[in-house]
């Protein structure tokens, strides 16, 4: 079993490289792809045990990646939340979905490693959930998605015309949209060489939380009421933070993932001993 990550110690600058060099390398070819060897060299770091020295094991790496992203949004997302509520609100479920995509992709470093690293938090975390989603949730600690859970129980009041069956299945639904879509962002806007017909049009981020608020609160169709079990209705809304999607944002970010939080515990940790050298 793995260690939780706790809070990373103070910056330093190798130890800064390691981290920037190794989340460029796993966003780009997921957590397997990449061994210590390539982190070393693409940081440009001399001793080849720095990542043993500075982290003890690749997955205590990855772990700290995790948590360093999850921290940021998650205090970002939870400051919004408070003054959205201190306001009265939220009023819409606009609101809510404006709030996870804006603190999904603002509020990092405006410079130096921290920022490169914010660019590519997103993809980051998809390759993570993507084979080692238990990684991620012990990385999370229990507590690092509270934002996002927060966010849900305002969806579940402000939808609650939808039947509960069919709105946990969007709040899965979105994050794996929304999971997806950032990523897609990310990589798009990286590549200074080509200019982003998509994402650097004014309205952009605007449309993407139309579609949120549609894919969450479009009525179900005839057909879909049909096809739901008769007691669907009185199933309990998702009171548990076991029985949530998880966030990666983590907007959060479970595109590799569809299952709740809950079926991803039970699932056997895979081995990083085939690219740990």
């Amino acid at each position: 079993m793995s260690t939780p990550a706790q809070t990373p110690p103070s910056a330093d600058p190798t130890r800064e490289r390691l981290k920037t060099a190794a989340q460029r390398l796993f966003a780009e070819r997921g957590i397997d792809g990449v061994s210590i060897r390539d982190i070393v060299t693409a940081a440009g770091v001399r001793n080849g045990a720095s990542v043993h020295y500075h982290f003890g094991a690749k997955e205590a790496l990855v772990q700290e990646l995790v948590l360093e992203g999850a921290q940021r949004i998650d205090l970002r997302r939870n400051a919004a939340l408070d003054a959205i509520e201190g306001d009265g609100g939220p009023r819409s479920v606009s609101e809510i979905a404006r709030l996870l995509v804006e603190t999904s992709i603002d509020g990092g470093p405006a410079d130096g490693p921290g920022a490169a690293r914010a660019a590519s938090y997103i993809r980051f975390i998809n390759a993570v959930r993507a084979h080692h989603n238990s990684l991620f949730m012990d990385a999370l600690q229990g507590r690092w998605n509270s934002g996002y859970q927060r966010c849900l129980r305002h969806l579940e009041r402000l939808l609650a015309d939808v039947p509960p069956a069919l709105l946990n299945q969007r709040f899965i639904f979105m994050s794996l949209y929304l999971g997806s879509t950032l990523a897609a962002r990310e990589r798009a806007l990286e590549d200074a060489a080509r200019s982003s017909r998509l994402w650097r049009t004014a309205w952009a981020l605007d449309n993407l939380v139309d579609t949120l608020c549609g894919l969450l609160g479009q009525p179900p169709s005839a057909r879909t009421t049909r096809r739901l079990p008769e007691d669907a209705s009185q199933n309990t809304r998702l009171n548990q933070a076991s029985d949530r999607p998880a966030d990666s944002a983590s907007s959060s970010a479970a595109a590799a993932d569809s299952a709740p939080e809950s079926s991803t515990r039970r699932r056997s940790k895979p081995s990083f001993r085939s690219r740990a050298r």
